[in-house]
């Protein structure tokens, strides 16, 4: 089954699903997820991940809303989690505590403690003074925790300065040198069980060779601590493998993300390591599964652009505005009319405030829908209320059904939360 596509009507249809009558029915803005494509993509890491001791953990930042992470976590996925509102929507959800991975730079001493008390898979490490606070938490509690040690290798991933992690000017990770003297610490205490290495470099990378460029850093590595007779049980990738935001349109036929391209030969360079492997996907399991909804509500021509001003905004997806990113925007019914460069805008009350900037999209009138493509990671997760624009629903497709996972919410919902 297709997840997204133009039926023989023209309109656009994501699975079983005509938007066309969608919109005639539900508000807009509203973000949009399929079922069908997150399921075809954890059975493909499944897949290639066959044969390989992989222990896939699928990462609640790209998007934490509890219907997905059931669905994924059906799948044999467990979590990666970076605060303690990620660890109570895994929990929450059913993730078993012993399927989580505890990852960030900044734990406060309340989620550490958390964290250790529950008997979560493992702790990743990321600077001395968090080994000292951990180690001082396991003695006070007498309770023991698998550690991770988060090391920097200085790869360049190739991507967005701003979601590149795994260069020494990032604020993530540990040198090498130093991450050694921490093992042979760790390894020493009585609580501290160092069962693993970590490392991420970086979000939405397309090339496989900044990957295995990390993968040779850390069998390197490996060869070192298996000299100090420091035994480790599993080596933790990250995640960071991105999708095909110029085009989203399924065409039946191949991936609309880079996990074919990047991930059986990095999980290969590990093949007879007798290590675990574990990898934290977020936006490659949900970021092709997501739309965002939009109706264009003025068009809007000046000496200089032709704007389409529609009813989603930055609030609602800030990857443009953040990082300048690309998102495909179709309309709703297929128009062969020539295409005409737009900024496509929203209301809030910012410059920086757009969708696309000088987008070729074929002629479109007011009071018509857009669908923004490749929405599922790092939408609706990094929301927000500015302009007092209240949060949009989240519906759930699965072939002919249309389920409500988010209700959305009201400015009097808003007003609630303060004292007045």
């Amino acid at each position: 089954m297709r997840t997204l596509h133009y039926n023989p009507d023209n309109h656009l249809t994501l699975e079983q699903i005509d938007l066309t009558k969608m919109c005639a029915e539900y508000a807009t803005p509203f973000y949009l997820y399929s079922t069908n494509e997150i399921r075809r993509n954890c059975l493909l890491i499944r897949e290639i991940g066959t044969g390989i001791d992989l222990y896939p953990c699928y990462a609640l930042k790209a998007n934490y809303n509890p219907h997905l992470i059931k669905l994924i976590h059906s799948f044999g996925f467990g979590a990666d989690v970076v605060s303690a509102g990620e660890l109570t929507f895994a929990l929450k959800s059913g993730i078993p505590v012993d399927q989580i991975v505890f990852a960030g730079v900044g734990k406060t001493p309340a989620e550490l403690e958390t964290a250790i008390k529950l008997g979560i898979h493992s702790i990743n490490i990321e600077s001395e003074s968090e080994l000292n606070r951990i180690i001082d938490i396991t003695q006070r509690h007498r309770k023991s925790v698998k550690i991770a040690i988060r090391v920097n290798p200085d790869i360049d991933p190739e991507t967005h300065p701003y979601i590149s992690t795994g260069l020494h000017t990032n604020k993530f990770g540990i040198a090498r040198s130093v991450a050694m003297k921490m093992f042979q610490q760790a390894a020493a205490q009585e609580y501290i069980i160092p069962s693993g290495i970590h490392v991420h470099i970086g979000s939405q990378i397309v090339s496989r060779e900044p990957y295995l460029q990390t993968a040779r850093f850390l069998i390197d590595m490996l060869e070192e601590l298996k000299s100090m007779n420091i035994r480790i049980e599993y080596v933790d990738l990250g995640g960071g493998v991105g999708i095909h935001y110029e085009n989203q349109i399924d065409d039946g036929v191949g991936s609309l993300t880079h996990l074919p391209d990047i991930l059986p030969e990095l999980l290969a360079a590990f093949k007879g390591l007798k290590v675990k492997i574990i990898i934290e996907l977020g936006r490659s399991i949900v970021g092709t599964a997501g739309f965002l909804v939009t109706q264009v509500q003025y068009i809007k021509t000046t000496p200089a652009k032709k704007f389409l001003i529609v009813d989603a905004a930055m609030n609602n997806l800030i990857r443009p505005s953040l990082y300048q990113a690309f998102h495909q925007i179709l309309p709703l019914t297929k128009n062969n009319q020539d295409p005409e460069a737009v900024d496509v805008v929203g209301p809030v009350c910012e410059t920086s405030d757009y969708l696309a900037r000088e987008r070729l999209l074929p002629p479109v009138k007011e009071g018509d829908f857009l669908v923004v493509t490749g929405a599922g990671a790092y939408g609706q997760a990094l929301a927000s209320n500015y302009n007092l624009r209240p949060m949009i629903p989240e519906y759930l497709v699965d072939r002919d059904t249309i389920s409500t996972i988010y209700s959305g919410e009201t400015i009097e919902q808003i007003l609630d939360r303060y004292i007045w």
